[in-house]
C-alpha cells in the first residue's frame, strides 16, 4: 500500500455544490441589478456621445469578464459533481470486492 488515504465527505461536497449554485444565481442577479441601475442612471445620455459609447464598451468587457467568472463557477460545481460520482463508483466497486 502506498500509505494514501482519501476521505470523501459527501455531505461537504454537496453542501459546496450548493453553496457554489446559491453564489452564482446571487451574483447573477445582483450584477443584472447593477447594469438596469446603471442604465437607469444615463437614460439622458445619448448613445451617439463618445462617453457613452465608452461606457457601452466598457460596460460589455466587464460583462465578459463577468461572465467567465460565473462559466468558471459553473465548471467548479460540475467538478464537484465528477467527483461525487466518481467517490461513488470508487464506493459501489468497493464494496463488490468485499461481497
Amino acid at each position: 500500500m502506498s500509505g494514501r488515504t482519501l476521505i470523501y465527505h459527501a455531505d461537504a461536497v454537496e453542501a459546496m455544490r450548493s453553496d457554489l449554485a446559491t453564489a452564482r444565481s446571487t451574483l447573477s442577479s445582483e450584477l443584472d441589478g447593477m447594469f438596469t441601475g446603471v442604465d437607469a442612471q444615463l437614460v439622458a445620455w445619448s448613445e451617439s456621445t463618445g462617453s457613452r459609447q465608452a461606457e457601452r464598451a466598457f460596460q460589455g468587457r466587464l460583462r465578459d469578464g463577468l461572465t467567465r467568472a460565473l462559466d468558471g463557477l459553473d465548471r467548479l460545481e460540475q467538478a464537484l459533481g465528477a467527483a461525487r460520482d466518481a467517490a461513488e463508483n470508487a464506493e459501489t466497486r468497493n464494496i463488490a470486492l468485499l461481497d
